[in-house]
């Protein structure tokens, strides 16, 4: 069992990678087996299809996702806390897959297949997160901690300033005077913070 379990996730770490490398149409599956190091008939034993494989990694970033969001909001932490976790937890993630959501927005637009796939497992993951932020902004707003403020607002502003974080780095390296590994990790500890302030002081009435 403990053997299978590691030749399913082989193949489910090398097919992410070959999603990411080539897109999904152009990526094959002998090609995922052979990175995997099994065969294309284990592979189709575990997954069938492209399809299937594609979904159980989409899948399983989905909810990844889904939990960098709803970071905070099952704990007892104040307003300020809970919004440092969310924005915390969902850099980490960037952090963590700097290329999945550009994957994901490029794929999707032009295949309507895979678009269905994305609807499927985003939406429901998205609905809960938009209704317990949208509370917990509610309940501030009530308080008169913040100015009012939209879940999709918030989830949106969180997004665009974590992502062009790493979207921008690659191009920024080329312009530092120092670019030491321990100097970037300081930097992107900084700009993680800085992040932070940022939504905080764009909530604060």
């Amino acid at each position: 069992m403990k053997k299978e379990t590691n030749n399913e996730q082989l193949i489910l770490e090398a097919a992410e990678v070959e999603f990411l490398e080539k897109g999904y149409k152009n990526t094959l599956t002998t090609t995922i087996a052979k990175r995997a190091g099994v065969t294309h008939t284990m592979l189709h034993y575990y997954f069938r299809t492209k399809e299937n494989l594609f979904r159980k990694v989409y899948q399983n970033k989905m909810l990844l996702l889904g939990n960098s969001l709803n970071q905070g909001l099952d704990e007892n932490l104040s307003f300020e806390e809970a919004i440092r976790k969310l924005v915390e937890s969902h850099f980490d993630f960037v952090r963590e897959n700097p290329n999945l959501l550009n994957f994901i927005l490029t794929e999707t637009v032009n295949n309507e297949e895979l678009k269905q796939i994305f609807l499927e497992e985003i939406r429901p993951i998205m609905l809960n997160s938009f209704g317990r932020i949208e509370k917990l902004l509610a309940e501030a707003v009530a308080n008169g901690t913040i100015r009012p403020t939209k879940s999709f607002d918030l989830l949106t502003n969180i997004s665009s300033i974590n992502i062009m974080t790493f979207r921008i780095l690659p191009f920024a390296k080329d312009f530092l005077t120092v670019n030491t590994p321990e100097y970037l990790e300081n930097l992107i500890n900084e700009r993680k913070e800085s992040n932070v302030q940022f939504i905080l002081n764009a909530l604060r009435v």
